[in-house]
């Protein structure tokens, strides 16, 4: 067998040259279309702007970024990152080891889809005005205020969530809450353009009949596993690796929240990206931003028409994840090693502290489909592939309580049972359970 190397995964990496594939559909469609949406949001930011220059740096930003996407159509070939970030070395580092000489369309496509969201907070990093501006801040907010109904919807339910109870109650409350917490990953903005505003609806829902309409579609479900180690915890250390802002991050809240007033974690540590990434996810600033707005009466619509009682449970919910934070019991962190290029794979290598602190955990939760994606080394499985198998030797020997939650929205999958494939494939296509976010799993790895 081949060495493996971030360019040569277990088995084949999906590639923008494989045309036709959602690999070279991203390329080809879904990336421009992204930065055609930062650059939008961009001329709005530089027409706000009333120094000339800042106007003047923004508009040669936008200009870049209008080159950035040519560069992208013409299949160059990547070149070092040039700014002075702390993790620049080790990009060009990765780049030159592992990536010299590859293409967009050829290198694999999860290097190279993190790479160009490296490249775009490059043009803003060596900028004077711009160094701190977030090209998709509008979008984030503007998804999150969409999401309204859900939001109140939790809030007011959370008092009930928390009360004293049997364990057995608390199994109740945990299996609605899993749920919630896997399918707030349909709000991921980066991926989107290939749902409707029902589609994200239903999977945004609450209501105990949608979710167990939902749990059919959970391909890989190990919620009653995973519930097995949290009903073991008492006053525990649990970290999310996060994905998406905005509901996503919110429900991830309302998870912690019930974790730490059950008493099965005494801490939660969420984790986050250090720069502007995948669009949608979570920056430490993002948090502070939510509980902003959770607490602005007029940031969600209707506001003239929603019961007083609803925003009074929003706030009461809201600060009390904001003393949370004031007491230690919720960690907000950033760490460069989740914007790299690289697979999981390579945590211990690339960052042996983080890969140690990490260790202390009793649950390491990885939300999303790309949090999935490197765990996994973003490659063409066999779908009967064990979880345990795929995250690699040490992600699955080093970290006994692995759980993915993930909204399938990519092409690689393990963990199905034999069988499982080919009996969706006579009703849906291939493309519609691996990519459309309409399927998921839940994966756990709880074996040393």
């Amino acid at each position: 067998m081949a060495t493996v190397t971030p360019n040569n995964p277990p088995f084949a990496a999906y590639r923008g040259t494989d045309k036709g594939s959602f690999a070279w559909d991203s390329t080809v469609r879904r990336w421009p279309l992204i930065l055609d949406n930062a650059i939008t949001d961009l001329e709005k930011a530089v027409e706000k702007k009333t120094d000339e220059d800042a106007r003047k740096e923004g508009k040669t930003i936008l200009d870049a970024i209008a080159g950035l996407k040519n560069e992208i159509a013409a299949d160059k070939t990547l070149r070092l990152i040039n700014d002075k970030e702390d993790d620049a070395a080790d990009w060009n580092r990765h780049l030159a080891t592992h990536f010299a000489g590859a293409t967009w369309f050829g290198g694999t496509w999860l290097f190279n889809e993190c790479y160009m969201y490296r490249r775009l907070h490059e043009l803003f990093s060596n900028s004077t005005n711009w160094r701190q501006y977030d090209p998709f801040n509008d979008q984030k907010l503007s998804t999150f205020k969409g999401s309204h109904n859900s939001v109140f919807d939790l809030a007011k339910k959370m008092p009930t969530l928390i009360q004293p109870m049997t364990e057995d109650q608390h199994e109740i409350v945990y299996d609605e809450l899993i749920q919630v917490c896997l399918w707030g990953n349909a709000t991921d903005l980066s991926l989107l353009t290939n749902m409707t505003e029902e589609d994200i609806k239903k999977l945004q829902a609450i209501e105990k009949e949608k979710l167990a309409e939902q749990k059919k579609k959970i391909l890989v479900d190990d919620i009653q596993e995973l519930w097995e180690k949290i009903k073991s915890l008492k006053g525990g250390r649990v970290d999310f690796i996060l994905d998406n802002s905005g509901f996503e991050v919110y429900v991830d809240l309302i998870l912690a929240d019930w974790l730490i007033q059950s008493g099965k974690a005494s801490k939660v540590v969420f984790n986050c990206k250090t720069i502007p990434w995948f669009v949608s996810d979570v920056m430490p600033k993002d948090l502070p931003i939510l509980f902003d707005c959770c607490l602005d009466r007029s940031f969600f619509p209707g506001e003239q028409k929603r019961p007083i009682e609803d925003y009074e449970a929003l706030e009461t919910l809201t600060k009390r994840w904001k003393s949370y934070v004031d007491d230690g019991k919720l960690i907000i962190r950033e760490h460069k090693f989740w914007c790299y290029g690289l697979p999981y794979w390579y945590l211990k290598s690339e960052a042996p502290e983080l890969f140690n602190d990490l260790r202390q955990s009793d649950l390491l939760i990885f939300k999303g489909d790309l949090n999935f994606r490197k765990l996994l080394f973003d490659c063409d499985w066999p779908v009967t592939t064990p979880f345990k198998t795929a995250i690699g030797k040490e992600m699955a020997t080093e970290f006994t309580n692995i759980v993915s939650l993930r909204t399938n929205k990519a092409d690689t999958i393990v963990g199905l049972k034999e069988g499982v494939k080919e009996e969706l494939e006579k009703t849906v296509t291939p493309m519609e359970w691996r990519c459309s976010g309409k399927y998921a799993v839940v994966q756990y790895n709880s074996c040393p």
